[in-house]
């Protein structure tokens, strides 16, 4: 089954948080999951880290790097706004987030490693709990 990584998920694995601890109890039960991310969550999630340690972008890059390779996470494209504006007005979702959703149907991705609740009203999508 594929399970597309979102931002907080994956903030969370790197970086300790309030989240840190559920972040490992669901990656436990995803592990053996085809385990998805596009370029929009690698851009947001980089955009967090160097906001947390302000002057060490090379490092971060390069922890972000190693550790998606480690997962073998595998890294898509977000798309050119398929679905986009469908998904933005019908789940009232954020604009990157509406993007990852419009990303998962069309890449048949029904599942998602995510804390942000507002996943929960897409239909189309299953937000993996513990």
């Amino acid at each position: 089954m594929k399970t597309f990584i979102d931002t907080n998920f994956l903030v969370s694995l790197l970086v300790e948080s309030e989240h840190t601890e559920r972040a490992k109890r669901v990656f436990e039960k995803i592990a053996d999951n085809d385990l998805i991310t596009s370029v929009n969550v690698i851009e947001e999630t980089l955009y967090i880290l160097r906001r947390i340690f302000r002057d060490e972008n090379e490092a971060l890059v390069n922890i972000l790097r190693n550790f998606i390779d480690g997962l073998e996470l595998e890294v898509i494209d977000c798309l050119p706004l398929n679905g986009f504006f469908e998904v933005f007005k019908e789940y009232n979702l954020l604009p990157n987030d509406a993007l990852i959703a419009a990303t998962c149907k069309h890449y048949g991705i029904k599942k998602i490693a995510t804390f942000d609740e507002d996943f929960e009203r897409v239909d189309f999508l299953e937000v993996v709990k513990v």
